[in-house]
């Protein structure tokens, strides 16, 4: 069952926790201390076609005692906006189709516990911070950071725009220890604002049984160059999220990104030729735990 466990004000950031009750797999006949497989990684796709000069959202849900660590777009429309909902499992992208009419489609990252025989009791928590972007003059970047709470680890991010010819896009956004940091550019004419959002997937865990393991990340960094690129976690990694940070200097804008797969992630970017080499980060999770 979900339920909220907390909801506090820090100055202009809001921080909000929501956990789930993983249930024991009846079939499992590992022992409570067994290395395994135990984390079950889960994609969830959506598409829909959006009209002509219109905007669609695409709602994104994990299924029953899974928890939400990142979403992106997967079709050439990329989202105007992704926004975590305020429950554990949700996520939603907003689409605009410009002149023309498009199919815009859609990843949501989940994980939840499969335990073993013997383990009973594990909670799953995740929480989204959200940080508000004043409004930013025509052609500046304002540079924001968010931390995750004491004991939780970065897995996702989103952006909100708001209202109409909004000209924010993401110059950087790159994975830190506790959180991300971000570069946000206006690329438009008129001053413009919006709302920055992280997600955070709580490390560790105790069963009521008395076990305990904890979840482990890790982010490859790497150096690419042109229109594209794709970069993959290990094998035994799941790729949760993908961070860039563009080079100021050259003229580039990042047009979609997100996990592609079960391991990799992918960059897309315009008036690549000529340019720099963007900074890229891609966060793994590890699909193998320990109770003990």
């Amino acid at each position: 069952m979900l339920r909220s466990e907390s909801v506090t004000r820090r100055g202009l950031t809001r921080h909000l926790a929501i956990a789930t009750a993983a249930a024991a797999t009846a079939a499992a006949a590992l022992p409570a201390h067994a290395s395994a497989k135990l984390i079950r990684a889960i994609s969830v796709s959506a598409s829909t076609n959006v009209p002509a000069h219109e905007t669609r959202d695409v709602f994104l849900k994990c299924p029953a005692r899974a928890v939400a660590l990142n979403a992106a777009a997967t079709s050439a429309l990329d989202a105007t906006d992704s926004v975590p909902r305020f429950t554990a499992r949700g996520w939603t992208l907003a689409f605009s189709a410009g002149n023309a009419s498009r199919t815009a489609s859609a990843v949501l990252r989940c994980v939840r516990m499969q335990l073993p025989q013997g383990v009973s009791g594990v909670g799953l928590a995740v929480e989204t911070r959200i940080e508000p972007v004043p409004e930013v003059a025509p052609q500046n970047t304002q540079k924001l950071s968010i931390k995750c709470s004491h004991g939780f680890v970065p897995t996702g991010w989103g952006l909100d725009r708001s209202g109409d010819d909004n000209g924010l896009a993401i110059a950087a956004a790159l994975p830190t220890k506790h959180g991300w940091s971000f570069n946000v550019e206006n690329t438009g004419n008129v001053g413009a604002a919006g709302t920055l959002y992280t997600r955070c997937l709580e490390r560790k865990q105790r069963a009521a049984t008395g076990q305990h393991h904890a979840f482990k990340t890790r982010v490859a960094k790497s150096s690419v160059s042109g229109a594209s690129a794709t970069r993959s976690c290990r094998a035994s990694e799941f790729s949760v999220a993908t961070g860039l940070s563009l080079p100021a200097q050259d003229d580039i804008f990042l047009t979609g990104t997100g996990p592609v797969g079960a391991h990799a992630g992918q960059w897309r970017f315009a008036k690549a030729s000529g340019a720099g080499a963007v900074r890229t980060s891609l966060v793994c999770l590890s699909t193998a735990t320990r109770f003990h």
